[in-house]
């Protein structure tokens, strides 16, 4: 008793600290210099927002809502299902899934066996995924039925022992369920064996596991692969682990509390297999008692529905999402319920923002626009723009509690002064373990400086004498499009298998709508035309490439621009592509 009575005032004693120093300190938002980190997994993490808000709104689902309470007991029947079928801590479980209850289910189900979740895109070539499941040696899958004819061409290749596949309509309303299936439904053959099933027969399979599933796991065990080009451009698996998302989900708690209140509801549309998505949209918002909407699909035309009927406190999604909100037509009252607008996955200018915060003002909302900064390898947010530093031209924010932004200069890495530019180098409780399978990957990609151990970003920034992390540019080549993350090198490779194309080049080019979009350069081989070229690029793309990756624009040129010291101009090519 004495013990409670005494964490009861020593929590009360935090909050009045940190609140005093905040408003100490005027915009800065200080944060205390340590912070009490849970020791458990993802799935204890939530299995304590369960116990706390049992009858409260897990997730919401075309109308259908779930409990944290039925929430739980779908994941530890999921988890039972799992072990009947023999898989085992430190196994690989491949999610090829959007944002569906299932999907929740299985990646926390997952992780309370000790397990490991490999996030797959479920719009990924058949190459990808066969690739990405032979990285991994998954012994099980879960796929959304769209991608599952993909999935049955590439699954004899690989380790994969037990494919599970789910419809998006599985956890709909009937009425809704009725009506998805009879406007977009899609008959996909499913070749059910003893291999191969539904998830209600997967879920049936929980009957034979009479014993408690969860395993006990380590912080820093690995419990999620997800998929980057890290700094080189080249599609590697990160290894993460449940402390890295939980001391993310914390450290948010502390950095962005106005946001992360339980009687909240988020909109998630950012899907779980990109670590922006993962953690912001569905981690925190578990972590903190919230409720998550899920959307399996954006629909730009339907924000206006979501946002009124979904009743959404908070709104994340890239910068081109709130391009499109501003052109919905929305009732002087309309946002009035938005209390937090966190933007990712691309930098916001300050025009933008303008906009975007004039237009919330107009419409009823006192919320302001907000930065994530982060990279896969990070967790996906590792920095957050608190509300009274929104407003700075190019600022990223603050990093999290027990987190640190380095500046130094790219070829030395030595730090440089306060306010001059260089790499961002970042360290904390997000960072990964490494890189799956890819030792010489993993040493190239940190630098030790003053005998700590850093994460290169490659990207360019500086820190103000208040501590706020300011973006300028990318060292990488990768492309940012419509928030999804594309490696060059993917497409080009795709394209190189044209027996047409002698050489190419792909960078991005800057597009209203999609903030960049892919573009190809191409040098033919002698006396080759174009226009077969072209016909027989398009077939390969949709082969090798995912349809995110997809070239909205190809150029045929004599030759590429060089620089003095031969290499491919890559700044001429973006900056005077049309004089080509």
């Amino acid at each position: 008793m004495l013990e409670f009575l005494y964490n009861k005032v020593r929590s009360g004693m935090r909050k009045l600290d940190v609140y005093i120093e905040r408003n100490k300190y005027g915009y800065i938002e200080k944060l205390p210099k340590e912070l009490k980190y849970f020791e458990g997994s993802m799935y204890e993490a939530i299995l304590r927002s369960a116990e706390r808000y049992p009858n409260r709104t897990a997730l919401e689902y075309f109308k259908m809502e779930i409990s944290y309470k039925e929430m739980i007991k779908k994941i530890n029947k999921a988890a039972a299902a799992m072990k009947a079928l023999g898989i085992k801590k430190g196994d690989f479980v491949t999610i090829c899934m959007p944002n569906t209850p299932e999907a929740v289910y299985m990646f926390y189900a997952v992780n309370e066996i000790g397990a490991v979740a490999n996030m797959v895109h479920p719009l990924s070539s058949e190459k990808e995924i066969e690739d990405y499941l032979i990285q991994s040696k998954s012994k099980m899958m879960l796929c959304i039925d769209v991608t599952y004819p993909r999935v049955e061409n590439i699954i004899k290749n690989t380790d994969v022992e037990h494919l599970i596949v789910v419809s998006p309509t599985r956890s709909m309303d009937f009425l809704v369920r009725l009506l998805f299936k009879l406007t977009k439904g899609r008959k996909n053959h499913i070749k059910r064996s003893q291999n191969v099933m539904t998830w209600d027969r997967f879920m049936l399979k929980s009957l034979k596991y009479t014993e408690d599933p969860h395993v006990h796991m380590k912080p820093d065990d690995p419990a999620i692969i997800l998929y980057s080009g890290g700094t080189t451009g080249k599609p590697k698996g990160v290894v993460l682990t449940s402390m890295n998302f939980n001391a993310q989900a914390l450290g948010a708690k502390y950095l962005v509390s106005e946001l992360l209140k339980p009687r909240y509801s988020m909109l998630c549309f950012l899907p779980n297999f990109h670590a922006f998505g993962m953690g912001v949209c569905m981690h925190i918002p578990l972590y903190c008692g919230m409720r998550m909407v899920l959307i399996p699909q954006f629909n730009a035309k339907k924000l206006k529905k979501y946002i009124k009927n979904y009743r959404i406190n908070v709104l994340v999604g890239v910068p081109t999402v709130f391009e499109y909100m501003m052109k919905v037509k929305f009732g002087p009252r309309e946002l009035r319920r938005i209390k937090g607008v966190v933007s990712g996955g691309d930098i916001v200018s300050q025009s933008l923002k303008d906009d975007i915060n004039k237009f919330l003002k107009d419409h009823g909302s006192k919320a302001v626009i907000q930065n994530g900064y982060g990279l896969t390898e990070a967790a996906g947010g590792m920095i957050f723009s608190a509300k009274k530093v929104a407003g700075l031209d190019n600022a990223i924010g603050f990093p999290l509690p027990d987190s640190e932004a380095l500046i130094v200069d790219p070829k030395t890495k030595k730090p440089v002064k306060t306010g001059e530019s260089g790499e961002i180098l970042v360290r904390g409780l997000t960072i990964m373990k490494e890189y799956l399978n890819n030792p010489k990957e993993t040493e190239k990609t940190f630098v030790k400086v003053g005998g700590k151990k850093y994460l290169r970003t490659g990207d360019i920034g500086y820190v103000d004498e208040n501590g706020v992390v300011y973006f300028k540019a990318r060292l990488k080549r990768m492309i940012i499009s419509n928030g999804y993350n594309i490696y060059p090198s993917n497409v080009e490779e795709a394209t190189l298998k044209s027996k047409y194309v002698d050489t190419c080049i792909c960078v991005g080019i800057p597009d209203k709508l999609r903030g960049e979009i892919v573009k190809v350069f191409i040098v033919l081989k002698p006396e080759e035309s174009a226009h077969a070229a072209k016909k027989d690029l398009n077939k390969l793309y949709k082969k090798y490439l995912a349809k995110y990756e997809m070239p909205r624009e190809l150029e045929f040129v004599k030759e590429l621009p060089k620089t003095k010291l031969g290499k491919v101009d890559f700044m001429a090519l973006k900056e005077n592509r049309q004089a080509l």
